[in-house]
């Protein structure tokens, strides 16, 4: 094989090989995650481009401050902008909620990675962090998107996560 082949076969087996390594964190989440329930909370979307599809938001997008370690408020009020977080989680009544918020990764329970945005207050007035998961979209059967828009806008809807190190793919979403 001349120089000018072997440039062409790896020049096509670059790329090649750079989208199966994107695939592979995803993958061996699904094989070796646990599994994590979460309660989302009501919205309702609409786009015609999309298809049925469901935009999710979750409880646990809304922390309580006091469950926010000070030197990430500290360094919210400091700085500013996004930065990562670690979110413990706990099973409560089949539910994982938020217990702890760190910068540094628990060595043993389940937690997931985050964005934490700001810090403000939620509806009912609580100082509370906003922490994105970027869980958002569940895309559905056709024709089914109605009945989960419905479900979506009463809360009824729990996500079914794999979790692995943090890392989160939202493999279903199923009706309390």
């Amino acid at each position: 094989m001349n120089k000018r082949a072997k440039q062409l076969v790896l020049a096509c087996f670059v790329p090649v090989l750079i989208l199966l390594g994107m695939c592979v964190k995803p993958l061996y989440t699904l094989i070796t995650g646990e599994d994590m329930i979460l309660q989302t909370k009501p919205l309702d979307p609409s786009d015609v481009f999309r298809g049925d599809y469901v935009t999710l938001r979750y409880e646990a997008e809304e922390v309580p401050i006091k469950l926010v370690e000070p030197s990430i408020v500290t360094r919210l009020q400091a700085r500013g902008g996004e930065f990562e977080v670690f979110v413990l989680m706990q099973k409560k009544e089949g539910v994982h909620t938020p217990v702890k918020v760190t910068l540094s990764k628990p060595e043993k329970g389940k937690y997931l990675n985050g964005t934490i945005s700001y810090i403000d207050k939620n509806n009912q007035g609580q100082e509370t962090a906003f922490i994105s998961y970027d869980l958002d979209n569940y895309y559905l059967e056709d024709n089914t998107g109605t009945k989960w828009e419905k479900a979506s806008a009463k809360g009824e809807i729990l996500a079914k996560l794999k979790v692995n190190n943090g890392y989160a793919i939202l493999t279903d979403i199923t009706t309390k």
